[in-house]
């Protein structure tokens, strides 16, 4: 089982970015477009789902662990808000 907090950015470099040159230029370069991961686990014959609530992750945990436990490989691929960052990405010292 693989799950995936999909931003569709790579957001430690686009956070670093940001606080280096401001958010006019500060998104070059590192934003991904939107990805349906999920659906990369039919690809080999797995099973995979898009969860955009909050409410919708256990529920498909447990379907991903119960494919899992019949031998299938899962993806839940969690779409989080691109503009909320981690705290260790906040502190990075990078670009500063």
């Amino acid at each position: 089982m693989a799950v995936i907090g999909n931003n569709s950015a790579m957001n430690q470099i686009r956070c670093g970015q940001i606080g280096k040159y401001g958010p006019e230029r500060g998104g070059v370069g590192n934003k991904l477009g939107d990805v349906d991961f999920e659906k990369f686990a039919e690809c080999f014959g797995g099973w995979g789902i898009a969860v955009r609530e909050p409410g919708q992750i256990r529920p498909a945990f447990e379907k991903a662990r119960e494919r899992v436990a019949g031998g299938q490989c899962a993806i839940v691929n969690i779409w989080v808000d691109i503009n909320e960052y981690a705290p260790g990405t906040k502190a990075q010292t990078m670009y500063k």
